[in-house]
């Protein structure tokens, strides 16, 4: 049996030289089968190659990710150890102010509590508002361990003022209070005020209730401006809220 051919007619544009070309349908098949072949082998080939890629990106993406957290890790160990210089440079600050936490005692001076009131209309006892303007409140005295003074929101630059007749004991610039000053009342009492902007009193003044000594700011740790204010009395801190307005 003759086997069955396909014929092609090439004519070109001037019609001249005609060529034939005959192909048998089981050629034809086979060519066409390879060329299947083909496509299917360069469709494999392309999904591999985007799943190939893809994982590659992911490995990518994960080892980024990974020097990232590494990263952050030292960033917070970092920031661990300037915490723990911050701590200690603040009790040595509160030392020297004279607000330290006392040392225990026996049970029945734990259990005497708050210090008797001081004395009413003594120059040397705070009892004016530490601000020249009207603040906001944002955090309560909550004992030594916890908040040891008062938060007052208030703009930079406000006048702060001293609540009593005192001296200035101390000055300076700390990571976590950020520029402070401390003033000694006398009658066991001192104050100090934190996160300023600029201390005016200089160490050994004296000023008067009212005066001011400071510009509030937002210096140290602080995530907004405010004025904190710590009261000692008896090398302890109390509570400021009883002495000041």
């Amino acid at each position: 049996m003759t086997e069955k051919h396909l014929t092609l007619l090439v004519v070109p544009h001037d019609e001249g030289n005609v060529r034939r070309l005959r192909v048998s349908y089981g050629r034809l098949r086979v060519l066409v089968g390879l060329g299947v072949l083909i496509l299917a082998l360069t469709g494999v080939a392309v999904l591999t190659y985007g799943r190939v890629a893809a994982r590659a990106t992911r490995v990518g993406l994960l080892e980024r990710e990974n020097q990232t957290l590494a990263e952050e890790n030292a960033k917070v160990e970092t920031l661990r150890a300037h915490l723990e210089q911050a701590e200690r440079a603040l009790q040595q600050i509160r030392r020297m102010a004279g607000l330290e936490e006392l040392a225990p005692q026996a049970d029945s001076d734990a259990d005497a509590g708050e210090p008797p009131p001081a004395p009413s209309g003594s120059p040397g006892v705070p009892s004016a508002y530490p601000l020249a303007v009207q603040g906001f409140v944002t955090a309560n005295f909550s004992g030594v361990d916890g908040h040891p003074g008062i938060d007052i929101a208030v703009p930079v630059s406000t006048p702060v003022v001293a609540t009593a007749d005192g001296a200035v004991r101390q000055k300076g610039v700390d990571p976590v209070y950020g520029h402070f000053v401390v003033l000694d009342h006398g009658e066991d009492f001192q104050t100090m005020y934190a996160h300023n902007e600029i201390i005016l009193a200089e160490r050994g003044d004296e000023v008067e209730r009212g005066e001011t000594i400071a510009y509030s700011g937002n210096s140290g740790r602080s995530s907004a401006p405010h004025l904190v204010v710590e009261v000692g009395r008896g090398g302890r801190a109390v509570d400021p809220g009883p002495y000041l307005p």
